[in-house]
């Protein structure tokens, strides 16, 4: 089974951000010839020979194993549920096993999304060998991008942005849920979430939650922001915030009222907050929206 689409865009199509230049789908059986010859002449290459291309793709092994090599990475075994990731401007080069053969399903993206993926280090060069394992809804992706990329119907690159977004999130989440698999520290992060969202209207201390938690502070804290991007006050605050916009939304409730409700030591505080956070205060937020 073969079958993929190599694409053109506009200047239109660049200015969302993100365009597909190719998506497939192809199963190489043992010992065959590898890569197909059917590929357009940029996108050739040979286990002798590497290839460089101008754009950032997602290959993923689903069945079979082979080995993959870049500038930033050296030959790597690679099996069924890896993820290779390509850099654009970096020599590669992959192939499958001959005595197994492979499946491979791939996606191109160029634009300035992309770039800052690479850039803010959500994907890196010297990491270009993700171990995310088997997912069939991450195929269900690649599976439904062929057949956008297929009909090319008007907006097919927008749409086809919107899937590379669901396999690139994907792969990200996988990678780090995976940097934590078999250990408490997801479980204890959960647990902590779920102590600050019963305490929503308290005045509750970082220091309480791990203690509940059963952990030191500064474990407790450096986890946290490692799992959530926050830390655990900003998390606290961030989770009230939302709170208080839905009670805003609330006529019969007071600005005052939200404010000590939620367990701020003052409206004037809250004021402060929310402004910083939203840019509005309390009352402009609620004139907007109401």
């Amino acid at each position: 089974m073969i079958y993929f689409e190599y694409l053109i865009a506009n200047d239109r199509d660049y200015r969302w951000g993100l365009v597909t230049t190719t998506v497939g789908v192809q199963e190489i059986g043992p010992g065959a010839v590898y890569p197909v010859r059917e590929h357009p002449d940029a996108y050739m290459f040979s286990t002798k020979k590497d290839r460089i291309l101008q754009e950032f793709v997602f290959l993923y092994i689903y069945e079979g194993s082979g080995w993959f090599a870049s500038a930033h990475c050296k030959k790597t075994r690679v099996k069924a549920g890896d993820m290779c990731l390509i850099f654009p401007n970096e020599w590669h080069s992959y192939a499958p096993d001959k005595e197994t053969g492979w499946a491979e399903a791939w996606i191109g993206c160029k634009g300035t999304i992309p770039q800052q993926w690479i850039d803010n280090g959500f994907f890196t060069p010297d990491n270009a060998v993700l171990n995310i394992g088997m997912n069939n809804q991450l195929l269900d992706y690649f599976n439904r991008a062929y057949e956008v990329a297929k009909q090319q119907s008007p907006a097919y690159q927008q749409m086809l942005a919107g899937y590379v977004g669901m396999i690139s999130s994907t792969v990200y989440s996988a990678c780090r849920g995976l940097a934590y698999k078999c250990s408490p520290v997801i479980k204890n992060i959960n647990r902590a979430k779920r102590f600050m969202h019963d305490n929503i209207c308290e005045n509750i201390s970082m220091e309480e939650v791990a203690r509940y938690v059963g952990i030191g502070y500064s474990k407790f804290r450096k986890d946290f922001k490692q799992i959530t991007g926050l830390s655990p006050n900003q998390y606290f605050i961030e989770m009230k915030l939302e709170r208080s916009k839905t009670m805003l939304l609330n006529e019969e409730i007071s600005c005052k009222e939200v404010a000590f409700s939620l367990g701020f030591d003052s409206p004037p505080y809250f004021t402060k907050v929310f402004r910083s956070h939203t840019g509005l205060t309390p009352q402009e937020f609620r004139n907007r929206h109401l």
